[in-house]
């Protein structure tokens, strides 16, 4: 199973509905610690099962890895989690997240969670922090589909116990 040094080698990674995607090993190695310890132990014959995430979030994850750990100075990247000193890759990444939906957005970060892929998932998890930012409880709550399940009285204790937090 020699391979050519020309050529670089390849994973196939699978996804939960079956499709299959043939990325660059070594990127996808610097992106996820999964795939990474999968072909460190050669765990990674035939096509990586990753059942966890659809084929359409993982043509999304291999996108950003493939933006994002594709240079050969990939580390410098990583060292801060949300300033690459790249303008490209930083206008990338709000293009990138920016113009998804919140279903879309929930299952990125279980994605990157799961793949063990840190930046994405930072990125992921600093959106959902941003859409709270400034909201009151019931704005949350509207924005991201939570029903109250506290009777009144019960919600006028937490408030009486936490009037930092409603306000």
């Amino acid at each position: 199973m020699a391979t050519s040094s020309s050529a670089p080698k390849t994973v196939t990674l699978r996804s939960s509905d079956g499709e299959e995607f043939v990325v660059q090993a070594d990127t996808f190695a610097a992106a996820s610690v999964l795939v990474r310890n999968m072909l460190e132990d050669d765990c990674a014959g035939g096509a990586i099962p990753l059942p966890q995430v659809t084929g359409r979030i993982l043509a999304r994850v291999i996108d950003y890895c493939d933006r994002h750990y594709a240079d050969a100075d990939a580390a410098t990247y990583v060292a801060e989690p949300f300033s690459s000193g790249d303008p490209g890759l930083e206008r990338f990444d709000t293009d990138f997240i920016g113009g998804i939906d919140y279903d879309t957005l929930i299952d990125l970060i279980l994605a990157a969670n799961y793949l063990e892929v840190q930046r994405l998932l930072d990125l992921a998890c600093k959106t959902v922090a941003d859409q709270m930012r400034g909201k009151t409880v019931e704005e949350m709550r509207a924005h991201f589909k939570i029903a109250n399940d506290y009777t009144p009285e019960e919600e006028a204790e937490v408030r009486s116990e936490n009037p930092w937090a409603f306000e």
